[in-house]
């Protein structure tokens, strides 16, 4: 719940934001592309490029891990951090400073508690130095020294020359930057945060130092640490040979504070599970980016016929969803038990008085002379089977509902997953003036479904008709006795011309195929305006109320027509 963890296909560098809910880190996927020439498979992550082979993956999960344990590390700052400053408007070299001196602490924490884990960063830092672009090549003075200094604090050593008082000014801060780190060390050991005003004085130096060297005009940044803003110390160069990563690698790591590995081989650093962990995860990430096209593939006939932009399923965001599903956790049990014992109640046979005799038991109960009630037959009979399409307002309208609208969501989807039995009898989408599939119909309910839904930006123009169109083509080839399309909204359908009466016609369209079609509005009554069938949300009790009332009734309806 403090940290979410995304991953994000456009990025090239990991991102870390801090709101009120807590931290959100974000990392970049390996993008994956072929040579048409030589058909070779490579993936590009973090600016390298890579095969995608066993020893491929391998590389490429050292980085990711490098990713995660930085930036997460950084989660683990005590509030003394936040005392280094974030105003409204940091300056570049704040943004600077304040990086450099918390990655002190993370380097600090890691190597207290987990030097282990310094072997994939050290192999980071190690590909990071070989696109480093010399000290000396460097116009901007300011850049030179910044660049120098995590180069010096990471790796332990620095790429090119500086002139000699600039020299003496990196060893300065250097310095600097190691009694820190003994002294967050120290307070560690011991249990303690005594550390914040060190840190804060620690920046002040530096500050101090860096403002006589010129304009700051960029924030260095390491390609696996987090982005500080677009720099210039990094060169297209190609991948280092074994010999000289290794070189800096061991320099790195002895850096940091890890073990040196006494094999010749560094790999020695990396159990051979490791390796295969990050191959089955890569192969996993293969295997359900491929279903996702074909899914996507699945509804291009049904997109065909609509206005949308794009169909798309959303970036993933679990922790977001984690979130907002604490806003009504007691609510989705509420909904729930008013929904099963409403279905319960449609589903009841009354049968006989009494029932039919079950010969064999009723003569058992006479010749042993023992009284019992057990002796009817238990009629069996066939439930109604269910289907629903749910279909959630992602359009900028909605954005004002904040977390509260994808809360009330996460409660009717929780819902359904628990009413209908069978995953393959409920789908879910988004959408705005763009479809986004939170979960097909062949899917089950799982944490990628959930991380969907977290992930799902709301903004843009509403295609309410058009989200009906695909809902419901999302049913026709179910065989249910009740389908229900339950549309989610503010009740403001905007984007085209003539929309409203589009609208009307989606709702007629559905209705005359059997597909009961329920409009929930979310702090509104506007839904009433096109949906015969509708609930006005203002709470979660209405939702329970409200929304399962006119469930209810329209299912009752369709069993006695």
């Amino acid at each position: 719940m403090k940290t979410g963890i995304s991953i994000e296909t456009m990025l090239n560098q990991p991102t870390l934001t801090q709101t009120s809910a807590g931290f959100d880190v974000t990392v970049p996927l390996p993008v994956v592309s072929v040579n048409e020439e030589t058909e070779e498979k490579s993936m590009a992550f973090l600016g390298y490029n890579f095969l995608v082979d066993d020893d491929g993956k391998a590389r490429v999960g050292r980085l990711f891990r490098a990713c995660v344990y930085h930036l997460t590390t950084h989660t683990l700052m005590p509030q003394t951090g936040k005392k280094l400053g974030k105003p409204k408007r940091v300056s570049i070299l704040d943004r600077f400073v304040n990086s450099f001196v918390n990655d002190i602490y993370v380097n600090s924490y890691l190597a207290a508690w987990y030097p282990d884990k310094f072997a994939d960063i050290a192999y980071a830092n190690s590909l990071a130095y070989s696109r480093l672009r010399p000290v000396n090549k460097i116009f901007n003075p300011a850049t030179r020294i910044m660049t120098a200094l995590i180069s010096k604090v990471n790796i332990g050593t620095i790429k090119g020359t500086l002139n000699s008082e600039e020299e003496q000014a990196v060893n300065e801060i250097t310095t600097k930057a190691t009694t820190l780190k003994d002294e967050i060390m120290m307070a560690l050991a011991m249990e303690g945060t005594d550390f914040g005003e060190a840190m804060i004085n620690t920046a002040n130096d530096i500050t101090q130092t860096l403002e006589n060297y010129g304009p700051i005009l960029e924030a260095p940044s390491l390609p696996y640490t987090e982005y500080n803003g677009s720099c210039t110390i990094l060169s297209k160069t190609g991948m280092p040979s074994d010999f000289e990563m290794e070189q800096t690698f061991r320099k790195s790591l002895e850096t940091l504070g890890g073990t040196i590995p006494s094999e010749d081989s560094i790999e020695s650093c990396w159990r051979k599970e490791t390796n295969v962990e990050a191959s089955q995860a890569f192969n996993t990430w293969l295997t359900q980016d491929d279903r996702e096209k074909r899914m996507l593939s699945k509804l291009e006939n049904a997109v065909a016929w609509t206005r949308f932009k794009s169909t798309s399923f959303p970036k993933e965001d679990y922790t977001t969803y984690l979130r907002a599903k604490e806003i009504v956790r007691g609510t989705i049990r509420r909904l729930l038990n008013t929904l099963c014992q409403a279905q319960d109640a449609l589903d009841e046979d009354a049968g006989k008085l009494y029932g039919e005799m079950d010969m064999p038991a009723v003569v058992q109960m006479m010749t042993s002379g023992t009284p019992r009630q057990d002796i009817f037959k238990l009629d069996e009979y066939l439930k109604s089977s269910y289907a629903w399409s749910i279909v959630l307002d992602a359009s900028a309208s909605m954005r004002v509902k904040g977390e509260y609208g994808r809360a009330l969501a996460i409660c009717v989807a929780e819902a359904a997953n628990e009413l209908l039995k069978d995953h393959a009898s409920w789908s879910f989408i988004a959408f705005s003036d763009q479809l986004h599939v939170l979960k097909y119909a062949s899917e089950a309910y799982s944490r990628r479904v959930r991380a969907r839904i977290g992930g799902l930006k709301f903004g843009g123009l509403t295609y309410m008709p058009d989200a009906l169109h695909v809902a419901g083509e999302l049913l026709a080839e179910r065989f249910d006795e009740q389908k229900f399309v339950v549309v989610l909204s503010d009740g403001w359908p905007y984007g085209y011309k003539g929309i409203p009466l589009a609208l009307s016609e989606s709702i007629t369209a559905l209705e005359r195929k059997g597909i009961m079609v329920i409009g929930v509005g979310f702090e509104t009554d506007r839904m009433q305006n096109f949906f015969r069938r509708n609930a006005a949300v203002y709470d979660q009790r209405d939702l329970v109320k409200k929304f399962a009332n006119v469930y209810v009734r329209t299912s009752e309806n369709a069993l006695e027509g």
